[in-house]
Order: structure tokens, then sequence, then C-alpha cells
């Protein structure tokens, strides 16, 4: 079993974007072994880019298969990187800050309102006899160590299992379920926040980005001070156009096809842009109504 590596999963969806994760990982960790898991019709497609490709388990779908990213890692020290990833720096500094660590992502602790994804955290708290939760919405990686991790994602999946009785009648989010098994078994979140950013934690204007070279830095909306992190996440499709041209230079660089990045940017723009709203007023006008 190789020490360390990077694992992503990649779906008939998104696995040009799990190319693009490789190709800048390529350019900025080329020593490190790339895995990634997927069904057998995936790996036809990206396969090359990557050093181990792992079948995924049958019969899980969507976010449920992050609860069983222990199973998927060929490695013992794993990072995992969602597959709308890029990735700018050495990541063996930060893998030395974890080592050690069974398993962890960078957040913070909350112990009120509610998540991106429906999820009360007042109530779940009180439902496990915790008095703060583990917050990594929006991380886009974590790192696990074999066999340590096991126990974390073994919780992870019993919490999968009665979700519903924890959470309620809510979308089911591996950020959510992980960030509960983390708080169940005592395990904080890393303080790293120099390791991750979002495409929108850049003042708008002050964003200079070149994954092809990898380089990436900014100001940043919080501090307002100069910031160059080592991965960023496009999360939530809300950099579409900036996203897709950072992958068609990697592409290019790499000699690989860029047949269909652009049509992907293009519904990634039009999820963000048209869809989110329209799905925000009709969440607005039902809870008026409901109201009424």
């Amino acid at each position: 079993m190789p020490e360390f590596g990077v694992l992503t999963l990649a779906t008939d969806g998104d696995y040009l974007k799990a190319i693009g994760l490789a190709l800048s990982l390529r350019v900025t960790n080329p020593d490190v072994p790339l895995a990634v898991a997927c069904s057998a019709s995936v790996a036809e497609k990206v396969g090359r880019f990557f050093d181990h490709v792992i079948p995924e388990q049958a019969g899980l779908r969507g976010f449920v298969h992050k609860v069983y990213l222990d199973r998927y890692s060929p490695f013992e020290r794993t990072l995992f990187f969602d597959s709308d990833v890029l990735v700018f720096k050495d990541l063996q500094p930060f893998v030395e800050r974890w080592k050690g660590r069974a398993y962890c992502a960078c957040g913070d602790y909350l112990s009120e309102g509610v998540s991106p994804f429906g999820l009360d955290r007042a109530m779940v708290l009180s439902k496990i006899g915790k008095n703060r939760l583990v917050f990594i919405d929006g991380a886009g990686h974590a790192y696990f160590e074999k066999p340590a991790c096991v126990e974390v994602f073994e919780t992870a999946r019993k919490v999968t299992a009665h979700y519903r009785e924890l959470a309620g009648d809510i979308r089911y989010a591996d950020e959510d379920v992980m960030a509960i098994a983390m708080t169940m078994l005592g395990l904080p979140p890393a303080p790293d926040q120099d390791f991750m950013a979002r495409y929108l934690s850049a003042r708008p204007g002050t964003m200079r980005m070149d994954a092809a070279h990898g380089m990436c830095e900014f100001i940043a909306v919080t501090t307002g001070r100069p910031f160059a992190p080592c991965m960023v996440h496009f999360a939530a499709n809300e950099a579409a156009v900036p996203y897709t041209r950072q992958l068609l230079a990697l592409f290019k660089k790499f000699g690989a096809p860029t047949q269909g990045l652009w049509t992907q940017g293009a519904q990634d723009w039009w999820a963000w842009n048209i869809r989110l709203p329209i799905h925000r007023v009709a969440s607005w006008v039902r809870r008026q109504l409901g109201r009424a």
C-alpha cells in the first residue's frame, strides 16, 4: 500500500472536472500518486490521468459515496479532494501538519443555525448530547489515515443509515454527516485556513489565477489581505467562466481533449445564475404562502 496519495471521485457528470484536478496536481505535485473511484464507463474516460482506478461500490448514489472513502483509498495516508478543486501548491507541508490525525478537514465549530443543506445544528446537538458541532461546509477536501479512520467512516455510515431520525426530512449532505461523526467522536477540524479557498473568497477584481503554472493569489474578502491558497474549491457552480478557462489551459498544457468543457461551463453558469435564483424565489414564495 503506498504511503500517501490523493483520491477523488468521478461521475459521468463531472469527470472532466476530475481530470482537471488531476492535471493541476501533475503541475504542482508531480510525484504524488493519484487515485479515482468511479464506474467502469467513467474509468474509460479518466483512467489514463490517474495512477489507480478504483471501482465504485454498487448500490450507492451521489454524496453517499463519500462515507466510503476509506474503502476506496489505496493509500495509508489520503488527501481527498472533490472533483471541482484545483491545487496550486505542494501538498506535503500541509500533510505533515495533519499527520497522526484519523480524519480532519479545515473548518470550525458552530452551535446554532442551519447548514446550507437544511441541518438544524441545535436540534442535532440535543440528540447527540454535544454542545457544539463541527462545521466543514464547502471544504471540498479531507485528510485521513488508515486504520484509524475506519471508526470515523463507520460512524458516518451509521449516521447515514439513521439520517432522517437525526436530521429530519432534509437533503442528504456528506459535509453534515461527516461533521456529525467528527463531533460524536470528538475529532476537531483543522485550523489551517491558509490551505483552502473558494473563488468567492477573493475581493472582486483581485483574483490572479493560473492553474497551468501553479499560481493563485488574491485579496481576501474577510481580511483585506493578500492570500495564496493551496487549493481552490469551485463549489456550487459559483465561478463557471473562470473555472472553465482554467480547465481549458490545463487540458491544452497536457494535450488532453477539450471537447465538452465549454458545454459543461455553460451548464454550470446556468445552474448558478439562472436556476439557483429561480429556486430561491420559488422557495420564498412557498414560505409566504405557507404563512398566509
